[in-house]
C-alpha cells in the first residue's frame, strides 16, 4: 500500500514537470513537454515565416486549438520543429509542444484549402511571396500581413494585380505583431506578451467586416481601423528599431563579445530616444493626422498594446516588463531592424510626407545614416509613394483608394499580365496557349 502511495506521488511530480517542459533534462534530447487537451477550431489556417514571430504564432494557435500548417522557404528553420516533433513553447503565456497539421516549405501544400493566411516574414519578402502566391491562391481565402511595416497591403495588392490574380481574395495588414516573442533555441521560442490590442484593416476598407468576422475567432482584441494607410502611418516599427541600431553599435559589439546585454534596456538610452526617436515619432503623427487619419503616439501605442504608461517614452521603453527579454544583437543586420524597417517603414513615411507637405527631417537623417553606413542606397530599394502605385493620386484620392477601390483590378502594366491567367491546376496560360508550369 506505501508503495502504491510512493508510485502515485512520483507519477504526478513526473507529470507536473512534464508539463512545465522539465523533463528530458541530461537526456541529450530536446525536453518533453504535454500540453492539455484543447477544443478543435474548424478554422484551418496558414502561417508563413518561421522566425520568431512565425514560431510564436503558429504554435499559440495550436495550442489554441486550430489547425496549422508551417511553412518556410528554409529547412534550416523547419528541421529543429521536426525533429523536436514540434514548437517547443516556452513562458507564462503558452506553454507545451505545439503539433502544427504540417510543417513543409511546399508553399502550394501550405495554403492548399486554408481559410486564413498568416503571413510572418520581413517586409523584404512580401512582393517575393505575392509573386509566388498568386497562382495559389483561392476565392475567399483571406491573407494577412503580420506587420505590413508601411505600405506593406498596397505593395502586395499591387504585386498581385501585376501577376494578374484571379482568384478573389480579402487582403490585409496588421499595424504591429500580436506578440512579443523571442527564440529560445532551435525549434523553441517565447511569448513575453500577447498584446492587448491591435489593429487591422483590410484593402478596400469596405473588406474589413468580411476580415475582422475570421481574424476575432483567432484574436479577440484585434480591432479595425479606418483602413491601410492608418495601419502603415501608425507603424511603431520606424521609431523603436532603426534608430538604436545605427547609433548605439558599441551595445552591438559587447553583445558580439559575449555581454549578456538587451535590446530596450541597454542600447535604447535616454539620449537616443530624446534627441531622434522622439521626433521621428512626431513626424510619424504629423503625416498620419495631415491624412485626417487617427494618429497614435508611440506614447499612446504602449498604453493601448501593453497597458503600460510613464511621463516619457525612455520610461516606457524602460519600465515595460515584456521588454526585458528582449535580447540585444550581436550584428547590425540582425533582426532585420535596418535591412527590414529603413526601406520598408523610413522611407514611405517620408515619402508619404512629401506628398503632403511634412517635412521629416530626422527620418531623412536616419535613412541617409543607413545608407552611408551598409552602403545601401534605402532611397532607392524602399518603397514610395510611386512604388506602391499610388503617385498620380491626391491624399484625397488616396483616401478614397484604400477604402473604396479594387486594388486587383485589370493590369495596365504590361501587355503579357493583361492576357494570363491561372488554371485551377496552376499552369500559367496566355490566351495563346501555355506558358509555362508555375
Amino acid at each position: 500500500m506505501e508503495s502504491e502511495k510512493i508510485e502515485s506521488i512520483v507519477k504526478a511530480v513526473v507529470e507536473e514537470l512534464s508539463r512545465r517542459g522539465q523533463t528530458g533534462a541530461g537526456s541529450g534530447g530536446p525536453p518533453k513537454s504535454s500540453s492539455p487537451p484543447v477544443k478543435k477550431n474548424k478554422l484551418k489556417i496558414a502561417v508563413l515565416g518561421a522566425g520568431n514571430s512565425g514560431n510564436a504564432m503558429a504554435g499559440h494557435l495550436v495550442l489554441k486549438g486550430f489547425s496549422v500548417n508551417f511553412w518556410s522557404f528554409f529547412d534550416f528553420e523547419l528541421a529543429p520543429v521536426i525533429q523536436n516533433g514540434g514548437i517547443r513553447m516556452e513562458g507564462e503565456v503558452a506553454h507545451g509542444l505545439a503539433k502544427p497539421e504540417m510543417v513543409t516549405n511546399c508553399l502550394d501544400k501550405a495554403v492548399k484549402d486554408v481559410d486564413l493566411i498568416m503571413i510572418n516574414t520581413p517586409a523584404t519578402v512580401h512582393r517575393t511571396l505575392a509573386s509566388i502566391l498568386c497562382g495559389l491562391l483561392r476565392d475567399g481565402q483571406i491573407v494577412v500581413l503580420n506587420p505590413g511595416r508601411t505600405g506593406g497591403a498596397l505593395e502586395f495588392a499591387r504585386t498581385l494585380k501585376r501577376y494578374a490574380i484571379r482568384a478573389k481574395i480579402f487582403l490585409a495588414e496588421a499595424q504591429t505583431f500580436i506578440y512579443a516573442a523571442e527564440l529560445r533555441g532551435p525549434g523553441a521560442v517565447e511569448i513575453l506578451k500577447e498584446k492587448n490590442k491591435m489593429r487591422v484593416a483590410a484593402l478596400p476598407a469596405k473588406d474589413n467586416r468580411c476580415v475582422m468576422d475570421i481574424l476575432v475567432q483567432v484574436y479577440p482584441q484585434i480591432e479595425a481601423a479606418q483602413n491601410v494607410l492608418e495601419t502603415s502611418l501608425n507603424n511603431v516599427g520606424a521609431v523603436n528599431h532603426p534608430a538604436p541600431m545605427l547609433l548605439n553599435t558599441s551595445i552591438i559589439e559587447r553583445s558580439a563579445a559575449g555581454e549578456d546585454l538587451r535590446f530596450y534596456r541597454d542600447l535604447i538610452t535616454r539620449p537616443i530616444v530624446e534627441m531622434v526617436m522622439e521626433k521621428i515619432d512626431d513626424e510619424k503623427v504629423s503625416v498620419a493626422k495631415a491624412f485626417g487619419l487617427d494618429a497614435w503616439t508611440c506614447l499612446d501605442w504602449y498604453r493601448e498594446s501593453y497597458g503600460v504608461t510613464g511621463p516619457s517614452l525612455y520610461d516606457v521603453y524602460h519600465n515595460n516588463p515584456y521588454y526585458l527579454g528582449f535580447h540585444a544583437p550581436t550584428d547590425i543586420l540582425q533582426l532585420n531592424n535596418i535591412l527590414d524597417e529603413v526601406p520598408n517603414s523610413l522611407v514611405p513615411l517620408a515619402s508619404f510626407g512629401d506628398l503632403v507637405g511634412i517635412d521629416t527631417p530626422a527620418i531623412d537623417s536616419l535613412i541617409n545614416l543607413a545608407c552611408t553606413m551598409i552602403d545601401i542606397d534605402f532611397w532607392t530599394e524602399g518603397r514610395t509613394v510611386e512604388s506602391l502605385g499610388l503617385g498620380k493620386r491626391s491624399p484625397k484620392e488616396m483616401l478614397q483608394y484604400v477604402e473604396e477601390g479594387d486594388p486587383f483590378g485589370r493590369c495596365r502594366e504590361g501587355r503579357l499580365c493583361r492576357s494570363i491567367s491561372w488554371t485551377q491546376n496552376g499552369v500559367l496560360r496566355t490566351q495563346s496557349g501555355v506558358l509555362k508550369g508555375s
